[in-house]
């Protein structure tokens, strides 16, 4: 169905409350919010941070779910597991990255489109901050490569978007200015904190990246149709998407346990769209 958003922009999703799973995401949103504030007002914050901390819980929950959405794009429940996993996460006092987040779930939609349309130049330029903010704000030196990985995948499937082209090196520029300030020091960029995780969290952390892949390659046919054109969508471009949430995945490793836990609503879509699968119904 198209939208006037769709004019400006081939990322951007937004609800539509006719279906009936989107009405029970706006009905939950606020539920986690006020649940999450109240939560952490009885462990003794004030009513301001704890309601900072419920916002920040909500926009978690949505961001979430909705990459949960993209990553099998046929099937709801795998994004509402993941979606239900925010909050223990939030209570536990997990501050998750929402920058990340954001940035991995346009980065999936700029390789599967989901809308249906090519990437828009303000759409590569919201990209490119987003991997900006998760490499410099969040702090996770790699996200710049995956960025860039996206744009000239996009590219690639399409050779009309040569413009991708420059993006990604943009992008890339982002990550390789932290190598640079390493002097050149791969080790100490990828292993250096990966080295100091417990071995259990690690081990765990990879089986779920290794059980996207796993569900990227058993998708079988896709039968979603984008949202503006409401043409088919295309399966390999939605295995990019989970091929790139993967590597995203492998980002926030490498920044050791601090990162992980940051991270850990991005593992959260991943392990819930694996579990999604063996939801009673057809897809």
């Amino acid at each position: 169905m198209s939208k006037p958003i769709y004019r400006v922009s081939s990322i951007s999703r937004p609800l539509d409350a006719r279906y009936g799973s989107n009405r029970a995401v706006l009905m939950l949103l606020p539920l986690i919010l006020i649940a999450t504030a109240g939560w952490r007002m009885s462990t003794g914050e004030s009513l301001m941070a704890a309601g900072f901390t419920g916002l920040g819980a909500m926009f978690a929950a949505f961001l979430i779910w909705a990459l949960g959405r993209e990553l099998d794009p046929d099937r709801n429940p795998g994004a509402f597991i993941a979606m239900a996993a925010v909050v223990p996460l939030v209570w536990l006092g997990n501050d998750l990255s929402l920058w990340t987040l954001a940035f991995v779930l346009m980065a999936v939609r700029v390789v599967n489109r989901t809308v249906g349309n090519p990437v828009k130049l303000g759409d590569m330029a919201v990209v490119l901050i987003l991997a900006g903010l998760a490499v410099f704000r969040d702090g996770y030196s790699e996200m710049g490569y995956v960025a860039g990985l996206a744009l000239a995948l996009d590219a690639f499937l399409d050779r009309k978007r040569t413009l991708n082209l420059v993006g990604a090196m943009i992008a890339v520029a982002f990550s390789m200015w932290n190598l640079i300030e390493l002097e050149g020091d791969l080790r100490a960029l990828l292993l250096s904190a990966v080295e100091g995780m417990p071995q259990m969290m690690l081990y765990a952390a990879l089986g779920i990246l290794a059980l996207g892949v796993v569900h990227a390659l058993l998708l079988g046919r896709i039968n979603s149709v984008g949202d503006a054109t409401e043409e088919p969508l295309s399966g390999l471009r939605v295995r990019g998407g989970i091929l790139i949430a993967a590597l995203a995945g492998l980002a926030v490793l490498t920044e050791g346990e601090a990162g992980l836990m940051a991270g850990l609503g991005l593992y959260a879509a991943i392990a819930g769209v694996v579990l999604g699968r063996f939801w009673p119904g057809k897809a």
